[in-house]
């Protein structure tokens, strides 16, 4: 194999991030590009690198007959992911998809069976580990200087701004711990590698009516694998004023010291009693996650890390979500390293 092939399937969500990764791969082609379902506006996908010019299909299905693409990019309706995963580990594609992966237990699990089986790589979209403050953030932690983790806060904050229609439709949107939240559960075990083992939630639409199926804030407590807690926050509340559209952000009290990383304010600060306070330099770009992907698929590498990861990091939010409906705190198995 000399050089992959990809195609993308939809027109919602994160596709913009793996074609910035895509834009400057010699190794890696755009090929086509096809509506989830019938109607879906893929216009915004159309205009960026690589996708300038390249053909586009009236559906995914003819798109997988005809081009019979290396890799499949899924990033569309919430709820079509899972389908649109199993119908591409059936044509025979690695997969990098929007997440969650699924909006159930039971179709997750079939999903991932049907991965497996397949023996495809996959990827979910999971884009915050490539922000220079998180990259950053756990190069610190992994330095020791602040010890181990003891407490760590994660926000998750966005503007409205404009949503489509289907977040009405929980069963169309699954809910934005899944959403939203994963990014946070994700950076979390990004930077410390502890994974996650008791969760408990609240959400609601507090400010948002006229997506009454959309959650706009949500506060979860965790307890991570080694016996520390955490705190998540998410809402839809930013003010359309703000600088950036998102104020991603975290911080971690650690044994020895504490970091804060912040996308908004392209930070990492660190108070530690090993090196006293300084600021962590950051990576000039984001890392280029989604190429490493790729080249490992090209040179046939495993990918099983960040597979494992994907499903995980969904069946903890499903979790999550589902101790918000009861209202209970939930248990969740998953210890959770950066190897697991």
């Amino acid at each position: 194999m000399n050089k992959l092939t990809l195609v993308n399937i939809g027109g919602f969500g994160h596709s913009d991030a793996v074609f910035r990764d895509l834009a400057g791969m010699q190794e890696a082609e755009l090929m086509g590009l096809a509506p989830a379902y019938e109607g879906e506006d893929i216009s915004k996908f159309l205009k960026l690198q690589p996708a300038v010019g390249k053909k586009v299909y009236g559906g995914y299905k003819q798109m997988l007959n005809e081009v019979k693409p290396d890799v499949a990019i899924i990033s569309t309706r919430l709820d079509l992911i899972p389908l649109l995963i199993m119908d591409a580990a059936n044509a025979g594609c690695h997969i990098i998809a929007e997440k969650p992966l699924a909006l159930d237990l039971a179709t997750l699990e079939k999903v991932r069976r049907k991965v497996e089986r397949k023996k495809i790589n996959l990827t979910a979209m999971l884009t915050m580990r490539s922000d220079p403050q998180f990259v950053a953030a756990r190069q610190v932690y992994d330095g020791g200087v602040i010890g181990e983790a003891v407490l760590v806060n994660a926000r998750k904050s966005y503007k409205w701004g404009t949503r489509p229609d289907w977040f009405a439709d929980t069963d169309k949107y699954g809910g934005t711990i899944g959403w939203v939240g994963i990014h946070a559960f994700d950076y979390i075990n990004y930077i410390t590698g502890l994974g996650f083992t008791k969760v408990a939630a609240m959400q609601s639409n507090f400010a948002h009516g006229e997506r009454a199926g959309c959650e706009d804030n949500c506060a979860l407590a965790v307890e991570l694998a080694n016996g520390a807690h955490a705190t998540i926050s998410v809402d839809y509340c930013r003010p359309e004023i703000a600088a950036t559209h998102g104020d991603d952000w975290i911080r971690i009290v650690g044994t020895k010291g504490v970091l804060e990383a912040s996308g908004s304010k392209k930070e990492c600060f660190v108070i530690s009693s090993v090196k006293g306070s300084f600021q962590q330099a950051l990576p000039d770009t984001k890392d280029k996650i989604f190429s490493r992907f790729l080249l490992n698929v090209l040179e046939g590498k495993s990918n099983d890390e960040i597979a494992r990861l994907s499903f995980m990091l969904t069946k903890v939010c499903l979790i999550a979500r589902e101790a918000a409906r009861k209202n209970k705190i939930l248990n969740i198995k998953w210890n959770g390293t950066k190897n697991d």
